[in-house]
């Protein structure tokens, strides 16, 4: 999409909002840009180096008091989880995509939020860590969802229907899930303890680039369905004035017989918020071949994709009220047994407004 019909798409959302109200009252507009080197040092293959970028543009508006619409537009390619441009191409321009469009309608009396079009991941996620979803991923579809209960204890359930290949000639490819937690605050001391559900439908070939990302596959098509099913845990406390969270996250496939598991597990200590405050992460996780669907999950963990392992190092520090400097690096293996090394570093200057 070129950039000028960009604009105009926005002036007209904003204008239409402004028909109703002052605009300012009822949209905002805000945005990020991140430029990143990566070196990654696959063993038998050239050591690579490259320069990327990544650009969002989101617009939310309220026009009424339980309903909202979102939309936002990327850098990048159609790559459900990347939106991240190379530099290169002898300066060419750059491509831009609608990443989300979504409206979430809340009932006024329960607080219960319907959610429809190409949105956020519904699923709550421990510590933001990517064992089942990249942290990019934007699914379609429609999410029920609710939240209940009072004081220190709460409960959240939620359910989606997402939409993942439409066909002409057989049926389509669905992901239903369902999900329920608890939330409990006591003494300084906060956790989240959940499950979830998911059963893919209809999955038959590959659902991006003619690859299946690490599932066994045979004749171009899946070997094994995907029916998961997932239990995580986050604590939070402090240690002092340091923040700490420790998470874990485990997921096994019932539709398969082997390689059918990948978990997860970390910490994080700080919170780069203030301009110089610092943050620390470390993770190390196992994923079997067809633990989860390999086109999903973290694309930057072993170079996308199931059958690895290892350990991912992250570090964090604000520079100003809008800007951050990000570290992360990647110390993995290409298979479980027997594989290949695969380090991937990531240095990341990052802006938002």
């Amino acid at each position: 999409m070129k950039f000028g019909a960009i604009v105009v798409l926005f002036v007209v959302l904003a204008a239409a909002a402004a028909s109703a109200s002052e605009w300012t009252e009822t949209v905002s507009l805000k945005g990020d840009l991140r430029y990143r080197h990566e070196q990654i040092d696959q063993q038998g293959e050239s050591i690579r180096n490259r320069q990327r970028m990544r650009a969002r543009l989101t617009l939310t508006a309220e026009p009424e008091d339980n309903l909202e619409l979102g939309f936002r537009l990327v850098s990048g390619s159609d790559d459900p989880v990347s939106s991240n441009q190379t530099l290169d191409g002898a300066f060419a321009t750059k491509d831009i995509m609608l990443d989300r469009a979504y409206f979430t309608w809340t009932h006024a009396e329960t607080g219960a939020t319907v959610t429809g079009g190409k949105m956020r991941n519904p699923f709550y996620v421990p510590a933001k860590s990517e064992l089942i979803w990249d942290s990019d991923l934007s699914p379609e579809g429609l999410e029920l969802a609710h939240r209940f209960g009072e004081g220190d204890t709460k409960f959240f359930v939620r359910g989606a229907g997402l939409w993942l290949d439409e066909r002409k000639s057989s049926a389509n490819a669905a992901l239903f899930g369902g999900q329920a937690g608890l939330e409990h605050k006591t003494g300084g001391v906060q956790f989240t303890v959940g499950g979830s559900y998911f059963n893919y439908t209809k999955l038959d070939g590959p659902l991006y680039d003619d690859d299946f990302f690490g599932n066994t596959s045979s004749d171009d098509a899946f070997m094994k369905d995907f029916n998961l099913i997932e239990v995580f845990v986050e604590l939070g406390f402090k240690a002092g004035k340091t923040p700490i969270t420790a998470f874990a996250d485990f997921v096994s496939n019932q539709e398969a017989d082997t390689a059918e598991q990948a978990y997860l597990f970390g910490v994080k200590l700080g919170k780069a918020k203030k301009p110089g405050s610092l943050e620390a992460m470390y993770n190390y996780r196992e994923v079997q071949k067809d633990a989860v669907v390999g086109v999903l999950t973290d694309s930057d963990f072993r170079g996308g994709g199931t059958d690895g392992k290892g350990h991912e190092f992250g570090f964090g520090y604000q520079l100003s009220d809008q800007s951050k400097f990000a570290f992360s690096y990647f110390i993995n293996s290409l298979g479980l047994e027997n594989g290949t090394d695969f380090n991937r570093l990531m240095a990341d200057l990052q802006f938002k407004f």
